[in-house]
């Protein structure tokens, strides 16, 4: 356990998935990825008390059957029909939020304890849309499989194409040039429109009707040259084992049009007062915590924690990820702002300049076992696939939310009840994701 320790210590949690009796770690050490499989007969060893970046993961695992000796306190993330029992603090208020939500959004239930409108302590609930997806997974094709996966969490470009590289790498193919690139720009397109509805939403949320009405309506448009590449408006049925199933003809000097109008507006909007006052020193997440719980993506960046793994993919020459240091609401703002318009420069060129040559390759039957990461715009999608006879005997796959959530939980801590709503929109995290 010292070399695994060791290692945690270095770097960071990737996954941690059963696999016959035994957990599989996966862990981030500078640039690498180290595999430490630990215990035997569905018991390991529980490291959340030293590495709190673990505990959900060992969470997960627990309600699955496996037992991670000396947990501090183990109970359900995703199962319903196991007892769960929430923290409680005789002196103070509680309320609870959900799972049921006034507007339309995914299902969550939400524990405050306060004093008076203080947030003293939070505690998430999620589960609600646990689908057994990894379940499902078993025995599937790639067609069958990729649809599935596509569809773990809210961005399905990232899923689809983590998964893709996953089954590529395991029978040791990959996809042609030109399907290397579409998806790619695919990718960043995605991430655009995502970071863009972020910025919309957060605007609404703070009653600036002006700047979420125009970066909702750059945000229409983008859609609509994400539909004309995959041939859909989220992007899903795009990317397939091998490479992508079409090529689709979007308007590059519309996309070049867009980045220009965002590039006067954004800054201009993030300046204003009214956003200054509401979004500046609310919901901060300290650097050291969030390289204490793993936070990936933009949660991460916005407290200074300079990782992104396009940093090591050589289609991004020269990568320099956008970072901001104050951890707060304003700090996740001017992050998802900057890599909006880098997106969109990235998918530019990648469109400008497509490789000749085909959009797919067969690939045959066969047996093997690899694990993909792609830097989604919530942050790393992970995905490990084991195949026999080109079915899936084995699948598991982390969103990016299953890491962030416990963000939110650090960030409202102090902050006023009335809050809460602008911190969580600030991350702007996926529940199915979370819910796999």
């Amino acid at each position: 356990m010292d070399a695994v320790k060791e290692a945690l210590r270095e770097g960071r949690p990737v996954a941690l998935f059963p696999d016959g009796g035994q957990a599989v770690l996966v862990v981030e050490v500078g640039r690498a990825l180290r595999v430490f499989r630990l215990g035997e007969g569905g018991s390991f060893p529980s490291l959340a008390s030293d590495f709190p970046s673990l505990d959900w993961f060992e969470r997960a695992l627990w309600e699955r059957g496996y037992t991670p000796v000396g947990h501090p306190g183990p109970k359900p993330l995703r199962r319903h029909d196991l007892p769960y029992a929430f923290r409680e603090f005789p002196e103070l208020h509680e309320v609870p939020v959900g799972p049921v939500h006034a507007g339309i959004i995914e299902p969550g239930h939400f524990r405050f304890s306060v004093l008076g409108e203080r947030i003293l302590h939070l505690e998430i609930r999620l589960g609600y849309q646990h689908r057994g997806l990894l379940n499902r997974l078993l025995g599937k094709g790639p067609e069958a499989a990729l649809l599935l996966a596509e569809r773990a969490g809210s961005e399905p470009v990232a899923h689809a194409l983590a998964f893709a590289l996953a089954w590529e790498e395991a029978l040791g193919r990959k996809a042609p040039p030109r399907a290397q690139a579409l998806r790619l720009a695919a990718l960043e397109l995605e991430r655009a429109f995502g970071h863009l509805g972020h910025l919309a939403g957060l605007f609404t949320d703070i009653g600036y009707a002006y700047g979420a009405t125009q970066v909702g309506r750059v945000r229409a448009l983008l859609q609509g040259e994400v539909d004309r590449l995959t041939g859909h408006r989220y992007g899903r049925n795009f990317v397939r084992v091998g490479g992508v199933w079409r090529e689709g003809r979007p308007d590059l000097a519309a996309l070049a049009a867009y980045r220009e109008e965002l590039s006067r507006l954004l800054p201009r909007l993030l300046k204003h007062p009214q956003v200054l006052d509401r979004m500046r020193y609310v919901g901060v997440v300290r650097r050291v915590e969030a390289e204490a719980y793993g936070f990936v993506g933009p949660t991460a960046r916005a407290s200074g924690v300079a990782r992104d793994l396009r940093q090591e993919d050589p289609a991004y020459p020269g990568f320099r990820p956008v970072v901001r240091q104050g951890g707060d609401v304003l700090s996740r703002a001017q992050v998802y702002a900057e890599e909006a318009l880098q997106a969109l420069d990235y998918a530019l060129g990648f469109l400008a300049h497509l490789p000749e040559g085909p959009l797919a390759q067969d690939l045959p039957p066969g047996d093997g076992e690899a694990m993909a990461r792609v830097e989604a715009g919530r942050g790393e999608v992970f995905w490990f696939v084991r195949l026999e006879g080109g079915k899936v005997a084995l699948a598991e796959g982390v969103d990016p939310s299953f890491k962030n959530w416990r963000a939110l939980e650090l960030a409202v801590r102090g902050e006023g009840l009335p809050d809460f709503p602008l911190c969580n929109k600030s991350f702007d995290l996926s529940y199915a994701g979370t819910d796999l």
